[in-house]
């Protein structure tokens, strides 16, 4: 009867010890709390078939799908830690840190591109000339020596800080105006692209 008794109970308590287990794995797995906002900041690493494969999926499916996303980046899977996601963590915080303005810094272009790709080879800092669509505005040039040269433009559109992606070079997944040119004015640098 006792040893019964003992099959129930560790019966009973296995479920409870892996679903304990998933959930510890599931918060080492994580860098937000909130399931919409986890799944906003993957997606800055997601290839556009995968972007369009997950746009339905509901909160569950979601965390499902968030684990083994995170795992398959985990560089060291016997450590107790997922050093990609902690990674991520710093770079977040730096973001927030940096890039804050009108929403969290992880939200904004630069805190986007800062998350994917870390801390750029050449940051150049200038001032658009006298000719252009607006009165005069600062921007940064990012630029990242990665498979191929990257270069990212943003501009600070309402001369507090916001700055805005205008021009990006070798990264399909980011945009570039079409009159990018128009907001830097004529006496923008074209070395600033190489």
């Amino acid at each position: 009867m006792r040893i019964l008794t003992m099959f129930f109970l560790i019966c009973l308590l296995l479920p409870l010890t892996a679903e304990l287990d998933e959930q510890i794995s599931d918060k080492n797995d994580r860098v937000f709390e909130n399931i919409e906002k986890d799944f906003k900041l993957a997606k800055y690493f997601f290839s556009s078939p995968l972007k369009h494969y997950t746009k339905d999926l509901e909160d569950e499916d979601k965390r499902i799908f968030l684990k083994r996303f995170w795992e398959n980046r985990d560089p060291n899977p016997v450590t107790s830690q997922n050093e990609f996601v902690e990674e991520v963590k710093v770079r977040v915080n730096y973001a927030n840190t940096h890039f804050s303005h009108y929403q969290d810094g992880w939200e904004s272009a630069r805190g986007r591109i800062y998350i994917k790709y870390g801390p750029p080879f050449e940051i150049i800092n200038d001032v658009t000339g006298i000719n252009t669509k607006y009165t005069q505005k600062e921007y940064q040039v990012w630029k990242y020596r990665l498979n191929q040269n990257t270069t990212y433009i943003f501009l600070d559109l309402g001369g507090y800080g916001d700055y805005r992606l205008i021009y990006s070079e070798n990264d399909d997944d980011e945009i570039t105006l079409p009159d990018w040119r128009s907001y830097l004015g004529n006496s923008f640098k074209e070395s600033y692209l190489y």
